[in-house]
């Protein structure tokens, strides 16, 4: 029997996967087939390196996101005043208007590219795919083959925070746009049974005051449309780990305690559905 398994996007609140991973691996529990979408695809190639979840814990938390997302940070900046902060966020909206992104992503592709020694997926040690969403036909591409950085970022370039990937005629953007749980690539390439890490849990509400600006409302619409979707993927799992997490897919500052919380559940859920049954032979 080949085990897949599939990680969910969510942003920051996708480090969970890295304690999910540990708690499986403490299990006996190796998966033979790995697909991801967004941040659960940017966790999910690192890992089908031969990565384990320690080391990839200490690759990943000693990153400085807010650096590596630079952009991000002129929409608020506590060190300045009030009237600095409006000038501050009016430039930032400029970009909506000039770019495809706020972001270049130069700096990410530089940090994945550096991660994974420019490793291609041929050189995997277990078979992995990703997904990203072509904006130009409208259509999920399966990512399978080329430079693994690529696919990494192109599956986490979230719009419009990040600008989309150009690659073989085709501007690749966030996967979980139309599969923040690709269970039928994972299929598709084999897989018997399929575990889904999902850090995404449905009908989350939030608070007038949390949106702050268009870009949390653009968000919002983004999650908005997830929803929708993914009921039915997460229906095709032969076994859920749900992850239920609090935090905006920026708060990477947060990124112990979200590994944390990862590895607690993922362990009670290996007990509560007896997952040790797919220990490996």
């Amino acid at each position: 029997m080949k085990l897949g398994l599939v990680l969910s996007g969510g942003g920051a609140r996708g480090l969970a996967h890295i304690g999910v991973l540990r708690a499986l691996e403490e299990s006996g529990i190796h998966p033979d087939i790995i697909t991801g979408a967004s941040m659960g695809g940017i966790v999910g190639a690192l890992y089908a390196l031969n990565i384990n979840a320690t080391e990839l814990q200490s690759m990943l938390t000693d990153l400085n996101f807010d650096e590596l997302l630079e952009v991000r940070n002129f929409f608020y900046s506590q060190k300045a005043n009030k009237i600095l902060n409006s000038v501050i966020q009016q430039t930032a909206l400029i970009p909506l208007f000039t770019k495809l992104g706020f972001d270049s992503g130069r700096k990410i592709r530089k940090v994945f590219k550096e991660l994974t020694h420019d490793k291609e997926f041929k050189d995997l040690k277990i078979p992995f795919a990703c997904v990203a969403v072509d904006l130009i036909t409208e259509r999920l591409i399966t990512l399978n083959s080329g430079k693994l950085y690529e696919a990494m970022y192109a599956t986490g370039a979230i719009p419009p925070y990040l600008e989309p990937l150009e690659k073989d005629g085709m501007l690749l953007a966030d996967g979980g746009i139309l599969s923040n749980a690709p269970v039928d690539a994972a299929k598709e390439m084999g897989a018997d049974k399929v575990i889904v890490v999902d850090v995404n849990p449905l009908q989350t509400f939030r608070r007038k005051e949390n949106y702050k600006n268009a870009f949390d409302i653009i968000l919002r619409v983004l999650d908005t449309t997830l929803d929708a979707l993914y009921i039915d993927y997460l229906a095709k799992a032969d076994y859920l780990i749900q992850v239920p997490l609090n935090f905006d897919i920026f708060e990477f500052d947060k990124k112990d305690e979200i590994v944390k919380i990862g590895y607690k559940i993922g362990k009670e859920s290996i007990l509560a559905k007896n997952l040790k049954s797919l220990k490996s032979k």
